[in-house]
């Protein structure tokens, strides 16, 4: 399983970070550019963000906004880990997606196969079909790295309080659901680590270097005791 205590989000109108910055961050989160015309010049953007070390995941448009392939035949190079989608709608969307992905593969000259997917699924409708998606991408090309859940946008999405019992009933439910996969789930409020942590979730993303050793401390668990046996000379 891939660490994913400390995630750092790089927004499209904010400089990359420096070496320095990111040696907490377990993967670097490059968001797209709102601007399609900009998307061109992704190349050299995730290019960059390669260079600084950490496993950078590109995050791609909204599936149904039909600019996820514009988007990924510019940022998609060898040297990215993963794809990171916002929300799923529905299986279908994932398994297009998956589509995408191996056909931009292989003209970058990656292994089919090679890149990893991390998908949110914090929506009422995503959520409904979290397991069937989850169990349809294990059963063709197990992409899947990690699970992310944003209260906030849950909350707005149905018109209650972010602390609402509703919302923390919900990010259980997608806790549950990604360990039945064996998959980690990354919360999105670095603030709300340590209730996170006991909720089950297994890191978060933060868009400020100077959380990642917090986050770091927060989600590292400690190895389990065992017990010292003494040997009879």
């Amino acid at each position: 399983m891939d660490d994913v205590r400390a995630l750092l989000a790089v927004l499209p109108d904010a400089p990359l970070p420096s070496e320095a910055e990111v040696e907490q961050a377990d993967a670097l989160i490059v968001v797209f550019p709102q601007d399609k015309s900009t998307y061109e010049a992704a190349s050299e953007r995730v290019s960059a963000a390669i260079q600084l070390g950490p496993p950078v995941y590109v995050v791609i448009p909204p599936i149904d906004s039909g600019l996820a392939h514009t988007y990924l035949q510019s940022a998609l190079q060898p040297g990215v880990y993963g794809v990171a989608v916002q929300t799923a709608a529905s299986v279908d969307q994932l398994r297009y997606l998956e589509g995408v992905l191996e056909e931009l593969e292989i003209r970058a000259g990656i292994r089919p196969g090679l890149t990893a997917m991390a998908v949110g699924f914090h929506d009422p409708r995503s959520i409904d079909i979290m397991s069937d998606a989850l169990s349809a991408m294990r059963d063709s090309a197990d992409r899947m790295t990690w699970i992310a859940f944003d209260h906030v946008e849950l909350a707005a999405s149905l018109g209650v309080p972010p602390d609402s019992p509703t919302v923390a009933a919900a990010a259980a439910r997608v806790v549950l659901t990604a360990a039945a996969f064996d998959l980690p789930v990354v919360y999105g409020s670095p603030p709300d680590a340590e209730y996170a942590a006991s909720l089950g979730f297994r890191g978060c993303a933060t868009g400020d270097p100077a959380d990642l050793a917090g986050l770091q401390a927060v989600f590292t668990r400690p190895e389990p005791e065992q017990d010292e046996q003494e040997e009879e000379s």
